[in-house]
């Protein structure tokens, strides 16, 4: 079984990382980065453990996007 601490751990560093990114690379920001990244995960943990749906992955910079399905969404037929 997953160790939840790791697993948030994990969730946080990929949250920052993804900031960090977005961002343009920029030195001297871990710190507030790691911040942001933690309180973005305190609040989906306060949603009750409701599952994102896609469009919010995007928004919070995770990895496991189910694309196809998102750029089909709204398309006739997808």
């Amino acid at each position: 079984m997953a160790d939840p601490d790791h697993t948030a751990e994990q969730a946080i560093r990929e949250t920052a990382y993804f900031m960090w990114e977005r961002e343009g690379r920029p030195d001297g920001r871990a710190e507030s980065h790691w911040q942001r990244a933690a309180a973005h995960f305190a609040s989906l943990l306060a949603r009750n453990g409701e599952p994102l749906d896609d469009e919010e992955k995007i928004l919070a910079g995770q990895a496991d996007v189910n694309m196809t399905a998102l750029l089909t969404k709204d398309v006739f037929g997808g």
